[in-house]
């Protein structure tokens, strides 16, 4: 495991830096801290080329006024296994960062314990029996890795996202279906609506003429009629029944 700390004072990096090896040292984790970083640019130049597991601690407010909020965009978007921090001295920003969907949010001045605490968890989550792709939920109280063989489909309810598992449970968290796309694995799944992404091995059969499909756990949504030809190459692909 990697850490990338991105701090615009260079100084705080020592006091990180330094509780983080201890960290990883008593636990015999195999961990090395990869940037020590002061600017955006570094961390975004490290992101871009970056292939192994890494947790980011980000300072939020930055010289020239700059914030590192947004960075967990381009984190995410290299696809390589990540957990992003969150560090600041100004509170408000906690929802905010949750939002963003980051593993956990630093209070300063963070107390060792509460480094600790943070660090035990992200490795929990990253040595945790691999189930396939996990989709990270953020439902503003808590944060939920969720194997998506197990998602049968997202539904749309005003501003959130729904959704539903194969063992009947639903989570609903406020994402759009834009955000949410890119972070779910390709081929697997589809948008068939503006209000349905179902993931195709969940399909059961799609009447044509009402242009509807079911899927296994018995719900039904409406198919799109620019959507209907993707969805059509999908499931021939994978020998789904149509009723025509």
């Amino acid at each position: 495991m990697n850490f990338v700390l991105l701090d615009d004072i260079a100084e705080h990096h020592v006091i990180l830096a330094t509780h983080l090896r201890r960290i990883c040292e008593e636990n015999s984790w195999p961990c090395r801290v990869a940037l020590e970083a002061t600017t955006l640019r570094e961390v975004l130049d490290y992101a871009a080329t970056c292939r192994e597991p890494t947790v980011y601690f980000l300072d939020i407010e930055l010289e020239k006024q700059q914030t590192s909020l947004k960075l967990h965009e381009v984190i995410e978007a290299n696809g390589c296994e990540s957990y992003i921090v969150y560090v600041s001295a100004h509170p408000h920003y906690a929802m905010e960062c949750l939002h963003t969907h980051a593993f956990d949010f630093l209070l300063k001045p963070w107390t060792v314990q509460q480094l600790t605490q943070c660090v035990e968890a992200i490795m929990r989550a990253y040595q945790r029996p691999r189930q396939g792709a996990l989709l990270q939920v953020n439902t503003g109280s808590r944060i939920i890795f969720v194997p998506q063989e197990e998602i049968v489909c997202f539904t749309r309810r005003r501003m959130n996202t729904l959704l539903h598992r194969t063992d009947g449970s639903v989570l609903e968290w406020r994402e759009s279906f834009d955000h949410l796309l890119p972070r779910l694995e390709k081929g697997r799944f589809l948008q068939c609506h503006r209000a349905c992404i179902l993931q195709l091995t969940h399909v059961r059969t799609w009447d044509l003429g009402e242009g509807v499909v079911t899927l296994s756990n018995g719900m039904t949504s409406p198919v799109s009629r620019r959507r209907a030809a993707a969805l059509r190459d999908a499931l021939d692909a994978k020998e789904v029944r149509t009723h025509d």
